[in-house]
Protein backbone atom coordinates (compact mmCIF):
# COMPACT_ATOMS: atom_id res chain seq x y z
CA UNK A 1 0.00 0.00 0.00
CA UNK A 2 1.64 3.62 -0.85
CA UNK A 3 1.55 6.09 2.07
CA UNK A 4 -0.76 8.28 2.52
CA UNK A 5 0.38 11.51 4.55
CA UNK A 6 -3.20 12.13 5.69
CA UNK A 7 -3.67 15.73 4.44
CA UNK A 8 -6.31 17.40 3.37
CA UNK A 9 -5.37 16.99 -0.57
CA UNK A 10 -3.99 13.27 0.03
CA UNK A 11 -7.71 12.33 1.76
CA UNK A 12 -9.67 13.82 -1.38
CA UNK A 13 -7.01 12.02 -3.55
CA UNK A 14 -8.30 9.05 -1.78
CA UNK A 15 -11.97 10.05 -2.28
CA UNK A 16 -10.88 10.67 -6.52
CA UNK A 17 -9.41 7.34 -6.15
CA UNK A 18 -12.91 5.06 -5.05
CA UNK A 19 -14.38 7.87 -7.51
CA UNK A 20 -12.46 6.10 -10.14
CA UNK A 21 -13.36 2.58 -9.48
CA UNK A 22 -17.40 3.19 -10.08
CA UNK A 23 -19.08 2.47 -13.30
CA UNK A 24 -21.04 4.89 -14.82
CA UNK A 25 -24.66 3.31 -14.98
CA UNK A 26 -25.71 5.35 -17.54
CA UNK A 27 -26.06 3.97 -21.34
CA UNK A 28 -23.43 6.34 -24.12
CA UNK A 29 -26.18 6.79 -25.59
CA UNK A 30 -28.01 9.49 -22.92
CA UNK A 31 -26.62 12.80 -22.36
CA UNK A 32 -24.30 12.69 -19.85
CA UNK A 33 -23.22 16.36 -19.18
CA UNK A 34 -21.93 15.67 -15.29
CA UNK A 35 -19.37 12.80 -14.90
CA UNK A 36 -19.88 10.63 -11.68
CA UNK A 37 -16.67 12.23 -10.12
CA UNK A 38 -18.13 15.41 -10.42
CA UNK A 39 -21.88 14.28 -8.97
CA UNK A 40 -20.19 12.29 -6.06
CA UNK A 41 -17.58 14.82 -5.32
CA UNK A 42 -20.49 17.56 -5.54
CA UNK A 43 -22.73 15.64 -3.47
CA UNK A 44 -19.68 14.74 -0.92
CA UNK A 45 -18.53 18.59 -0.39
CA UNK A 46 -22.36 19.34 0.73
CA UNK A 47 -21.63 17.14 3.95
CA UNK A 48 -18.10 18.67 3.88
CA UNK A 49 -18.92 21.91 4.35
CA UNK A 50 -22.11 20.50 6.14
CA UNK A 51 -24.38 22.49 3.74
CA UNK A 52 -27.48 21.67 0.87
CA UNK A 53 -26.78 25.15 -0.63
CA UNK A 54 -23.07 24.68 -1.12
CA UNK A 55 -23.15 24.07 -4.79
CA UNK A 56 -26.35 26.71 -5.59
CA UNK A 57 -23.88 29.57 -4.22
CA UNK A 58 -20.82 27.86 -6.15
CA UNK A 59 -22.52 28.64 -8.72
CA UNK A 60 -23.02 32.26 -8.19
CA UNK A 61 -19.98 32.59 -7.54
CA UNK A 62 -18.92 31.58 -10.58
CA UNK A 63 -21.21 33.46 -12.39
CA UNK A 64 -19.95 37.10 -10.95
CA UNK A 65 -16.28 35.90 -10.98
CA UNK A 66 -15.43 32.45 -13.07
CA UNK A 67 -14.29 30.68 -10.23
CA UNK A 68 -15.64 28.68 -7.64
CA UNK A 69 -14.58 26.59 -4.68
CA UNK A 70 -16.35 23.61 -5.63
CA UNK A 71 -13.64 23.36 -8.62
CA UNK A 72 -10.64 24.70 -6.37
CA UNK A 73 -11.59 22.65 -2.68
CA UNK A 74 -13.28 19.89 -3.91
CA UNK A 75 -11.74 19.55 -7.85
CA UNK A 76 -15.26 19.90 -9.43
CA UNK A 77 -14.70 20.51 -13.66
CA UNK A 78 -18.82 21.52 -13.90
CA UNK A 79 -21.27 21.65 -10.83
CA UNK A 80 -24.15 19.67 -11.02
CA UNK A 81 -28.07 20.61 -9.83
CA UNK A 82 -29.75 18.35 -6.91
CA UNK A 83 -31.94 16.17 -9.47
CA UNK A 84 -28.46 15.53 -11.57
CA UNK A 85 -26.43 14.60 -8.33
CA UNK A 86 -30.07 12.24 -7.41
CA UNK A 87 -30.44 10.74 -10.44
CA UNK A 88 -26.99 9.37 -11.19
CA UNK A 89 -26.08 8.43 -7.31
CA UNK A 90 -29.37 6.28 -7.19
CA UNK A 91 -27.88 3.67 -9.82
CA UNK A 92 -24.30 3.45 -7.89
CA UNK A 93 -24.17 0.67 -5.11
CA UNK A 94 -22.74 2.69 -1.77
CA UNK A 95 -20.55 -0.15 -1.25
CA UNK A 96 -18.04 1.36 -4.45
CA UNK A 97 -16.40 3.31 -1.96
CA UNK A 98 -16.07 1.60 1.35
CA UNK A 99 -12.36 0.72 0.23
CA UNK A 100 -11.91 4.77 0.86
CA UNK A 101 -12.15 3.88 4.59
CA UNK A 102 -10.32 0.81 4.63
CA UNK A 103 -7.36 2.91 3.08
CA UNK A 104 -7.40 5.84 5.24
CA UNK A 105 -8.03 3.11 8.60
CA UNK A 106 -4.72 1.57 7.56
CA UNK A 107 -2.63 4.54 6.90
CA UNK A 108 -3.93 5.69 10.50
CA UNK A 109 -3.00 2.65 11.61
CA UNK A 110 0.47 2.57 9.85
CA UNK A 111 1.42 5.97 11.37
CA UNK A 112 0.87 5.27 14.80
CA UNK A 113 -2.02 7.20 15.27
CA UNK A 114 -4.24 4.21 16.21
CA UNK A 115 -1.99 3.55 18.99
CA UNK A 116 -3.91 5.54 21.27
CA UNK A 117 -6.75 3.65 20.33
CA UNK A 118 -5.01 0.43 21.65
CA UNK A 119 -5.98 -1.56 24.94
CA UNK A 120 -6.52 -5.04 26.23
CA UNK A 121 -2.66 -5.75 25.51
CA UNK A 122 -2.90 -4.47 21.55
CA UNK A 123 -6.58 -4.69 20.49
CA UNK A 124 -8.61 -2.16 18.93
CA UNK A 125 -12.02 -1.27 20.00
CA UNK A 126 -14.52 -1.53 17.18
CA UNK A 127 -18.33 -0.68 18.79
CA UNK A 128 -21.33 -2.01 16.49
CA UNK A 129 -24.81 0.20 16.77
CA UNK A 130 -27.74 0.31 14.30
CA UNK A 131 -29.73 3.32 13.85
CA UNK A 132 -32.15 4.59 12.01
CA UNK A 133 -31.05 7.47 9.47
CA UNK A 134 -34.63 8.29 8.22
CA UNK A 135 -38.48 7.77 9.06
CA UNK A 136 -41.71 8.35 7.86
CA UNK A 137 -44.89 6.94 7.90
CA UNK A 138 -45.82 8.61 4.54
CA UNK A 139 -42.51 8.26 2.49
CA UNK A 140 -41.02 5.30 1.41
CA UNK A 141 -38.56 2.81 -1.37
CA UNK A 142 -37.57 -0.37 -2.55
CA UNK A 143 -34.61 -0.40 0.29
CA UNK A 144 -36.73 1.15 2.92
CA UNK A 145 -37.30 -1.55 6.02
CA UNK A 146 -41.48 -1.13 7.10
CA UNK A 147 -42.96 -1.72 10.73
CA UNK A 148 -46.93 -2.06 10.99
CA UNK A 149 -48.08 -1.08 14.06
CA UNK A 150 -51.33 -3.07 15.52
CA UNK A 151 -53.45 -0.46 13.80
CA UNK A 152 -52.39 -1.02 10.37
CA UNK A 153 -50.02 2.18 9.97
CA UNK A 154 -46.94 1.27 8.45
CA UNK A 155 -43.88 3.40 9.27
CA UNK A 156 -40.92 3.37 6.44
CA UNK A 157 -37.11 3.71 7.92
CA UNK A 158 -33.60 3.36 6.64
CA UNK A 159 -31.33 1.70 8.95
CA UNK A 160 -27.88 0.86 9.28
CA UNK A 161 -24.86 -0.26 11.20
CA UNK A 162 -22.48 2.28 11.88
CA UNK A 163 -19.28 0.75 13.29
CA UNK A 164 -16.38 2.94 14.75
CA UNK A 165 -12.99 2.39 16.37
CA UNK A 166 -13.49 3.69 20.14
CA UNK A 167 -11.41 4.26 23.30
CA UNK A 168 -11.83 4.70 26.47
CA UNK A 169 -9.29 7.22 26.61
CA UNK A 170 -10.20 8.89 23.30
CA UNK A 171 -13.08 11.36 22.39
CA UNK A 172 -12.42 11.25 18.71
CA UNK A 173 -14.61 7.84 17.11
CA UNK A 174 -12.88 6.58 13.71
CA UNK A 175 -15.88 5.52 11.35
CA UNK A 176 -15.41 2.08 8.90
CA UNK A 177 -17.53 1.37 6.34
CA UNK A 178 -21.52 0.91 7.12
CA UNK A 179 -23.43 -1.93 6.97
CA UNK A 180 -26.94 -0.83 5.31
CA UNK A 181 -29.91 -2.58 6.65
CA UNK A 182 -32.10 -3.32 3.79
CA UNK A 183 -33.71 -5.86 2.18
CA UNK A 184 -31.53 -8.88 0.64
CA UNK A 185 -32.01 -10.53 -2.51
CA UNK A 186 -33.26 -14.10 -1.66
CA UNK A 187 -34.45 -13.43 1.33
CA UNK A 188 -37.97 -13.69 2.40
CA UNK A 189 -37.74 -12.30 6.26
CA UNK A 190 -37.03 -8.69 6.79
CA UNK A 191 -33.41 -7.86 7.45
CA UNK A 192 -32.12 -6.74 10.75
CA UNK A 193 -29.52 -5.81 12.87
CA UNK A 194 -27.83 -9.36 13.75
CA UNK A 195 -27.89 -10.00 10.04
CA UNK A 196 -26.44 -6.90 8.82
CA UNK A 197 -23.68 -7.10 11.79
CA UNK A 198 -22.81 -10.86 10.20
CA UNK A 199 -22.07 -9.04 7.10
CA UNK A 200 -19.79 -6.65 8.37
CA UNK A 201 -17.94 -9.10 10.51
CA UNK A 202 -17.30 -11.44 8.01
CA UNK A 203 -16.35 -8.68 5.46
CA UNK A 204 -14.01 -7.13 8.05
CA UNK A 205 -11.40 -9.68 8.24
CA UNK A 206 -9.88 -8.26 5.27
CA UNK A 207 -9.47 -4.86 6.62
CA UNK A 208 -8.00 -5.82 10.30
CA UNK A 209 -5.36 -8.20 8.81
CA UNK A 210 -2.54 -8.24 11.81
CA UNK A 211 -4.71 -6.31 14.09
CA UNK A 212 -6.25 -7.68 17.73
CA UNK A 213 -10.11 -6.61 17.28
CA UNK A 214 -12.48 -6.69 20.13
CA UNK A 215 -16.00 -6.03 18.99
CA UNK A 216 -18.66 -4.31 21.19
CA UNK A 217 -22.08 -4.63 21.09
CA UNK A 218 -25.32 -4.33 23.32
CA UNK A 219 -27.39 -6.74 24.29
CA UNK A 220 -28.88 -8.37 21.21
CA UNK A 221 -25.40 -9.28 20.41
CA UNK A 222 -24.85 -11.37 23.28
CA UNK A 223 -26.55 -14.65 21.59
CA UNK A 224 -24.45 -17.65 21.03
CA UNK A 225 -25.23 -17.54 17.76
CA UNK A 226 -23.29 -14.39 17.08
CA UNK A 227 -20.50 -15.31 19.76
CA UNK A 228 -19.37 -17.97 17.23
CA UNK A 229 -19.74 -15.85 14.24
CA UNK A 230 -17.05 -13.53 16.21
CA UNK A 231 -14.68 -16.16 17.12
CA UNK A 232 -15.30 -17.92 13.85
CA UNK A 233 -14.08 -14.95 12.51
CA UNK A 234 -10.73 -14.45 14.77
CA UNK A 235 -12.28 -11.56 16.55
CA UNK A 236 -12.59 -10.93 19.96
CA UNK A 237 -15.88 -9.71 21.71
CA UNK A 238 -17.04 -7.66 25.03
CA UNK A 239 -21.35 -7.78 24.48
CA UNK A 240 -23.63 -6.36 26.84
CA UNK A 241 -25.23 -9.28 28.68
CA UNK A 242 -28.73 -8.34 30.69
CA UNK A 243 -30.00 -10.77 34.07
CA UNK A 244 -33.86 -10.49 31.73
CA UNK A 245 -32.48 -12.41 28.35
CA UNK A 246 -29.92 -14.43 29.86
CA UNK A 247 -31.75 -16.32 32.70
CA UNK A 248 -29.88 -19.74 32.56
CA UNK A 249 -26.53 -17.52 32.81
CA UNK A 250 -27.43 -15.74 35.96
CA UNK A 251 -29.24 -18.46 37.55
CA UNK A 252 -25.68 -19.84 37.24
CA UNK A 253 -24.03 -16.85 38.59
CA UNK A 254 -26.31 -17.34 41.36
CA UNK A 255 -25.65 -20.60 41.87
CA UNK A 256 -21.76 -19.84 42.32
CA UNK A 257 -22.12 -16.36 43.98
CA UNK A 258 -23.73 -18.75 46.66
CA UNK A 259 -20.58 -20.98 46.85
CA UNK A 260 -18.21 -18.36 46.73
CA UNK A 261 -16.89 -18.97 43.54
CA UNK A 262 -17.88 -15.21 42.02
CA UNK A 263 -14.93 -13.02 42.70
CA UNK A 264 -15.55 -9.79 43.82
CA UNK A 265 -13.03 -6.14 44.01
CA UNK A 266 -13.47 -2.52 44.92
CA UNK A 267 -12.09 0.31 44.18
CA UNK A 268 -12.81 3.89 45.98
CA UNK A 269 -12.13 6.90 43.09
CA UNK A 270 -13.19 10.52 43.32
CA UNK A 271 -15.03 12.46 40.85
CA UNK A 272 -15.14 16.06 41.03
CA UNK A 273 -16.53 16.51 45.15
CA UNK A 274 -17.53 13.29 45.19
CA UNK A 275 -16.05 9.64 46.37
CA UNK A 276 -17.32 6.50 44.42
CA UNK A 277 -17.10 3.04 44.63
CA UNK A 278 -16.33 0.98 42.16
CA UNK A 279 -17.14 -2.71 42.44
CA UNK A 280 -16.11 -5.19 40.34
CA UNK A 281 -17.70 -8.94 39.95
CA UNK A 282 -16.38 -11.64 37.51
CA UNK A 283 -16.30 -15.09 37.01
CA UNK A 284 -14.56 -16.73 33.81
CA UNK A 285 -15.93 -20.66 32.17
CA UNK A 286 -19.72 -19.61 32.43
CA UNK A 287 -22.33 -21.27 30.27
CA UNK A 288 -24.09 -18.47 27.69
CA UNK A 289 -27.06 -20.53 27.42
CA UNK A 290 -29.12 -23.71 28.41
CA UNK A 291 -29.18 -25.07 25.26
CA UNK A 292 -26.23 -27.46 24.04
CA UNK A 293 -24.17 -26.84 22.33
CA UNK A 294 -22.92 -24.55 25.22
CA UNK A 295 -20.29 -21.99 24.72
CA UNK A 296 -18.63 -20.73 27.70
CA UNK A 297 -17.60 -17.19 28.19
CA UNK A 298 -16.37 -14.98 30.46
CA UNK A 299 -18.85 -12.66 32.71
CA UNK A 300 -18.31 -9.54 34.62
CA UNK A 301 -20.52 -6.60 36.06
CA UNK A 302 -19.75 -3.23 37.18
CA UNK A 303 -21.29 -1.22 40.06
CA UNK A 304 -20.44 2.45 40.70
CA UNK A 305 -22.50 3.43 44.08
CA UNK A 306 -22.03 6.77 45.57
CA UNK A 307 -19.53 6.57 48.72
CA UNK A 308 -21.71 8.86 50.90
CA UNK A 309 -25.28 6.82 50.78
CA UNK A 310 -24.64 3.80 48.51
CA UNK A 311 -26.66 5.34 45.67
CA UNK A 312 -26.05 3.04 42.26
CA UNK A 313 -24.82 5.64 39.71
CA UNK A 314 -24.22 2.94 37.27
CA UNK A 315 -25.08 -0.87 36.75
CA UNK A 316 -24.04 -3.30 33.73
CA UNK A 317 -22.42 -6.67 32.77
CA UNK A 318 -20.98 -8.17 29.87
CA UNK A 319 -19.69 -11.41 28.45
CA UNK A 320 -16.08 -11.76 26.64
CA UNK A 321 -14.27 -14.27 25.94
CA UNK A 322 -11.19 -11.70 27.26
CA UNK A 323 -9.60 -14.16 30.38
CA UNK A 324 -10.88 -12.47 33.27
CA UNK A 325 -8.10 -11.39 36.21
CA UNK A 326 -8.37 -8.54 38.74
CA UNK A 327 -6.73 -6.08 36.48
CA UNK A 328 -8.31 -7.16 33.58
CA UNK A 329 -11.56 -7.26 34.59
CA UNK A 330 -10.74 -3.47 35.01
CA UNK A 331 -9.80 -3.12 31.04
CA UNK A 332 -12.67 -4.92 30.00
CA UNK A 333 -15.68 -3.03 31.94
CA UNK A 334 -13.50 0.43 30.39
CA UNK A 335 -13.72 -1.39 27.28
CA UNK A 336 -17.61 -2.15 27.77
CA UNK A 337 -18.62 0.72 29.08
CA UNK A 338 -17.19 3.06 26.28
CA UNK A 339 -19.38 1.32 23.64
CA UNK A 340 -21.56 4.57 24.60
CA UNK A 341 -19.46 6.58 22.46
CA UNK A 342 -20.90 5.34 19.63
CA UNK A 343 -23.77 7.30 20.11
CA UNK A 344 -22.43 9.96 22.19
CA UNK A 345 -19.47 11.18 19.69
CA UNK A 346 -20.92 9.26 16.64
CA UNK A 347 -24.64 8.97 16.19
CA UNK A 348 -25.05 12.08 18.07
CA UNK A 349 -22.49 14.07 16.52
CA UNK A 350 -23.72 13.11 12.92
CA UNK A 351 -27.58 13.62 14.21
CA UNK A 352 -27.20 16.74 15.64
CA UNK A 353 -23.80 18.26 14.91
CA UNK A 354 -24.41 19.46 11.22
CA UNK A 355 -24.58 16.24 9.25
CA UNK A 356 -28.05 16.17 9.25
CA UNK A 357 -27.94 12.37 9.38
CA UNK A 358 -31.53 12.10 10.20
CA UNK A 359 -32.51 14.41 7.02
CA UNK A 360 -34.57 13.00 4.24
CA UNK A 361 -31.41 13.92 1.12
CA UNK A 362 -33.39 11.38 -0.94
CA UNK A 363 -35.02 8.00 -1.38
CA UNK A 364 -34.30 7.42 -4.88
CA UNK A 365 -35.12 3.71 -5.58
CA UNK A 366 -32.12 1.88 -5.88
CA UNK A 367 -28.69 3.09 -3.80
CA UNK A 368 -29.44 6.92 -3.36
CA UNK A 369 -29.83 6.88 0.22
CA UNK A 370 -27.11 4.82 0.89
CA UNK A 371 -24.69 6.16 -0.97
CA UNK A 372 -25.50 9.25 0.33
CA UNK A 373 -25.18 7.82 3.98
CA UNK A 374 -21.96 6.89 2.65
CA UNK A 375 -20.51 10.67 1.75
CA UNK A 376 -21.85 11.63 4.70
CA UNK A 377 -20.00 9.09 6.70
CA UNK A 378 -16.54 9.90 4.76
CA UNK A 379 -17.09 13.75 5.22
CA UNK A 380 -17.23 12.96 9.26
CA UNK A 381 -14.18 10.78 8.54
CA UNK A 382 -12.18 13.88 7.07
CA UNK A 383 -12.77 15.97 9.88
CA UNK A 384 -11.95 13.47 12.70
CA UNK A 385 -8.68 12.63 10.31
CA UNK A 386 -7.87 16.17 10.10
CA UNK A 387 -8.67 16.73 13.83
CA UNK A 388 -6.14 13.94 14.27
CA UNK A 389 -3.13 15.33 12.10
CA UNK A 390 -3.29 18.80 11.10
CA UNK A 391 -1.95 21.60 13.27
CA UNK A 392 -3.44 23.98 12.02
CA UNK A 393 -7.06 22.24 11.80
CA UNK A 394 -6.83 21.61 15.60
CA UNK A 395 -5.75 25.69 16.01
CA UNK A 396 -8.62 26.77 14.24
CA UNK A 397 -10.88 24.48 16.17
CA UNK A 398 -9.48 25.63 19.29
CA UNK A 399 -9.68 29.28 18.55
CA UNK A 400 -13.17 28.76 17.49
CA UNK A 401 -14.48 27.03 20.17
CA UNK A 402 -17.44 25.07 18.87
CA UNK A 403 -17.96 22.90 16.03
CA UNK A 404 -20.99 24.61 14.97
CA UNK A 405 -18.75 28.06 14.67
CA UNK A 406 -16.18 26.51 12.86
CA UNK A 407 -18.17 25.44 9.62
CA UNK A 408 -20.65 28.59 9.87
CA UNK A 409 -17.13 30.24 9.32
CA UNK A 410 -15.74 28.36 6.57
CA UNK A 411 -18.93 28.14 4.67
CA UNK A 412 -19.50 32.11 5.14
CA UNK A 413 -15.98 32.40 3.16
CA UNK A 414 -16.41 30.10 0.78
CA UNK A 415 -19.96 31.01 -0.17
CA UNK A 416 -18.30 34.99 -0.93
CA UNK A 417 -14.58 34.68 -1.34
CA UNK A 418 -12.61 32.42 -3.66
CA UNK A 419 -9.84 30.40 -2.19
CA UNK A 420 -7.03 28.64 -4.22
CA UNK A 421 -6.92 25.94 -2.12
CA UNK A 422 -7.79 24.21 1.45
CA UNK A 423 -4.48 25.08 2.86
CA UNK A 424 -5.18 28.66 1.17
CA UNK A 425 -8.59 28.71 3.43
CA UNK A 426 -6.64 27.67 6.30
CA UNK A 427 -4.33 30.05 5.67
CA UNK A 428 -6.75 33.16 5.72
CA UNK A 429 -8.58 31.81 8.71
CA UNK A 430 -5.44 31.95 10.90
CA UNK A 431 -4.19 35.13 9.51
CA UNK A 432 -7.07 37.49 10.41
CA UNK A 433 -4.66 40.35 9.16
CA UNK A 434 -4.08 39.10 5.18
CA UNK A 435 -6.77 40.94 3.51
CA UNK A 436 -8.99 38.81 1.02
CA UNK A 437 -7.39 38.64 -2.16
CA UNK A 438 -9.97 39.98 -4.63
CA UNK A 439 -11.16 37.00 -6.85
CA UNK A 440 -10.26 38.29 -10.24
CA UNK A 441 -6.38 38.12 -9.17
CA UNK A 442 -3.71 36.45 -10.57
CA UNK A 443 -1.86 34.86 -7.69
CA UNK A 444 1.26 35.98 -9.59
Amino acid sequence: MTSINLSYDSLLAELEGGIVQLEDPRQSSNASRYSVRDTVLGAFGCFFMQSASFLAYQRHLDSRNGRNNAQSLFGLKQIPGVDQIRNVLDQIAASGLFGVFISLYQALQQQGYLRGFETLGGNLLVALDGTDYYSSLKIGCPCCSTKTSRSGQVTYSHKAILPVIVSPAQSAVISLPPAVITPQDGHAKQDCEQAAAKRWIASATEIFKGQAITLLGDDLFSRQPMCEDVLTNEFNFIFVCLPESHPALYDWIGFQTAHGKVKTMKRKQRKGKTDEIWQYRYLNDVPLRAEAPVLSVNWCELTVMRASDGKVLYLNSWVTNHLLTPARVIEVAAAGRCRWKTENENHNVLKTKGYHLEHNFGHGKQHLSAFLLTLNLLAFLFHTILHLVDERYQQIRQIRGTRKGFFQDILALTNYLWFESWTALLDFMLDETKPAKPIGCDSS
